[in-house]
């Protein structure tokens, strides 16, 4: 009997083994319902770092199931549940960057424009000068980067205001220029010493009060060696100003203030520094003959110094009238834009050749290759006043008209008329430069 007993209770023990385990090698066994806890903490984090590549998952995406999970069914067991994959996002470089550049040559406040400012004033205001660039002010402030040469100084309404010989204008002239988009001021050029120390001090304080780069202006010997930089869109462009004189006027040595006069020694140095700050670098020239369409040695001396040295750029001004614009080669293959005179922005000066100027255009291209100058053009512009020389306006020449012409107080002077204008820009542009207009 006890044999059989012991039997017996052998028998349902194998049994009970064979129920729990399961005698088919093809049974489907869940081994989920042996998982009684969570994973541990180090096993989570292996799971969301080499398996996702979203880093910031919420841990719970990981929790392990218990005991009290569903069996399963045909699927394959899962002991952690990952979140779907996701792309991730890599920055892309850009392969190109492009700036527009607009430059226009000699603004110049006359006593007839001061007169004219003070009689556009609304209320509130003494002077008012912005309805000048109505008409040219889309094409400014459109511009990545706009430049003008301010040619006489606004050293504050204190040292009273004057035009020829000795300018000193309205700060309004100023603000119209901020207004109309421009970026870049210059203030390098003949007058700059008109006011001595005080106009100076105060054109170079007005104009560092405004939002713009200031070119030109020198507090002291540092500040001379200081290379100005515009910086825009990753793209670095250093401006230099220099100028061929002063009109004998100075101002003092102890004043500490310095004039960017045309100085070989100087120019090589500030290229050179210039060259290792920036991107590209653009120097504004103020030189050549008072009223002259022919370049004269000294400009074409310098030029050749500027190429050589590695400029990209040379924005010419003072002659007051359109002078050639060339590719210029220097040395090791390479190629500066020249315009030796982009002529007169503003001014009512009273010949139609001089109401004739240019607004430069080019693109600044950087990639991979380096940075360049790409398709340069100059778009004549013409100043228009009235028999009063009184009613300012600035105007594209193409947009210019004839009865525009006939009224224009340059007529008390000479007759002028669209031909004569546009005259000015064939014989001192070659076509490459001009737009298809003058083709």
């Amino acid at each position: 009997m006890k044999r059989f007993l012991a039997l017996c209770l052998i028998l349902s023990t194998v049994f009970s083994v064979t129920a729990c385990f399961g005698q088919d090698s093809g049974e489907t066994i869940d081994k989920r319902t042996y998982i009684t806890s969570p994973l541990p903490a180090d096993v989570l984090e292996e799971n969301s770092i080499l398996r996702r590549p979203d880093a910031a998952a919420d841990v719970n995406d990981y929790a392990a199931v218990t005991e009290t999970a569903p069996p399963a069914e045909t699927k394959a067991p899962e002991t952690v549940q990952i979140a779907p994959s996701t792309e991730i996002d890599i920055p892309t470089i850009p392969q190109e960057t492009r700036l527009s550049f607009v430059a226009v040559g000699d603004n110049i406040i006359h006593s007839a424009i001061i007169e004219d400012g003070k009689n556009h004033a609304g209320d509130g205001e003494e002077y008012n000068f912005k309805y000048i660039y109505d008409n040219v002010r889309d094409e400014i402030s459109a511009a990545d980067v706009a430049f003008v040469n301010q040619e006489t100084p606004l050293g504050g309404k204190a040292l009273g205001y004057y035009g020829y010989p000795n300018f000193n204008g309205p700060q309004e002239a100023g603000d119209a220029l901020v207004d109309a988009g421009f970026d870049v001021v210059c203030i390098a050029t003949n007058h700059m010493a008109d006011m001595r120390d005080a106009g100076l001090e105060g054109t170079i304080k007005y104009w560092r009060s405004q939002p713009v780069t200031t070119v030109g202006d020198h507090l002291n010997k540092e500040d001379y060696e200081t290379v100005r930089i515009h910086e825009k869109d990753g793209i670095k462009i250093a401006f230099l100003a220099y100028t061929y004189g002063t009109n004998g006027m100075s101002v003092s040595s102890s004043s500490g203030l310095v004039i960017p006069y045309l100085n070989e020694t100087d120019i090589r140095r500030h290229v050179a520094a210039a060259k290792e700050q920036s991107d590209i670098v653009i120097v504004n020239m103020h030189w050549g003959d008072d009223s002259s369409f022919t370049v004269n040695a000294e400009q074409k001396k310098y030029a050749q110094i500027l190429a050589d040295c590695g400029v990209d750029v040379v924005i010419g001004e003072h002659p007051h009238v359109l002078q050639p614009m060339q590719w210029m080669d220097g040395k090791d293959g390479h190629k500066m834009l020249l315009t030796y005179s982009i002529g007169n922005f503003l001014s009512t000066m009273y010949n139609d050749y001089f109401m004739v100027g240019g607004m430069l255009s080019f693109d600044i291209v950087k990639d991979k290759n380096g940075t360049r100058v790409e398709v340069p053009l100059l778009i004549p512009t013409v100043t228009y006043y009235d028999v009063n020389r009184a009613n300012l306006s600035i105007y594209f020449l193409d947009e210019f008209t004839p009865d525009l012409a006939s009224s224009h107080g340059t007529n008390e002077h000479g007759a002028t008329s669209i031909e004569k204008l546009r005259g000015y820009v064939t014989k001192a542009i070659p076509k490459e430069f001009l737009p298809t207009s003058y083709q």
